[in-house]
């Protein structure tokens, strides 16, 4: 069984249940018969286009409901153990913590600077927005707009399509939360 099938029986299955439908009613909503759904449910059939079709539409959930894995409702990260997403060693490291989706127009990012370092913004034009959270140090953040000294607690908001630098000119290490929000008509991903 490949994943796209994996995925349809758990989400059928799931939906199914969460409606209190037994195999009989979700067979005289959809027209599909109940040995096929049953089939489906249990990981034993492929079924066709047209089969997910008449399901979908019989039970009016989005096609992707019933073809993509089922997120969870909570989901703790450990940030340390997240790969890194860009690196220069001894000067910077970002990780992705949570990356762009379909769900969602946003990307979430911590950025670690060693003090004396900085990096380049590792973001696109694109049309979005950056709203960069400073948890630990001092930021300065270059733009072609000026400079922007950011402390440990507060927050800049910008336009990520501008050329802009993060430096940490500090003794610390500087620890950024960097939120991106997409422009939905701009989204190329």
């Amino acid at each position: 069984m490949n994943q796209l099938d994996k995925n349809i029986a758990m989400n059928l299955k799931r939906i199914r249940k969460s409606r209190k439908m037994s195999l009989d009613m979700l067979a005289e909503k959809t027209g599909v018969s109940k040995s096929m759904l049953g089939q489906i449910e249990r990981g034993e059939s492929n079924p066709t286009v047209a089969t997910i079709a008449k399901i979908v539409d019989g039970i009016r959930v989005p096609f992707e409901e019933l073809i993509y894995p089922k997120t969870e409702s909570v989901v703790i990260i450990d940030n340390e153990k997240l790969p890194i997403y860009k690196s220069q060693e001894g000067a910077y490291q970002v990780r992705s913590i949570f990356p762009y989706d379909r769900h969602r127009n946003f990307e979430v990012y911590e950025t670690k600077i060693e003090p004396g370092e900085g990096c380049e913004s590792f973001l696109g034009d694109d049309g979005s927005c950056e709203y960069i959270m400073v948890v630990q140090g001092v930021l300065t953040l270059e733009t072609d707009e000026g400079t922007y000294e950011v402390a440990a607690n507060h927050a800049i908001k910008l336009d990520a399509s501008n050329c802009h630098s993060y430096y940490n000119r500090g003794i610390q290490k500087l620890i950024l939360n960097i939120f991106v929000a997409y422009d939905p008509i701009g989204i190329q991903k």
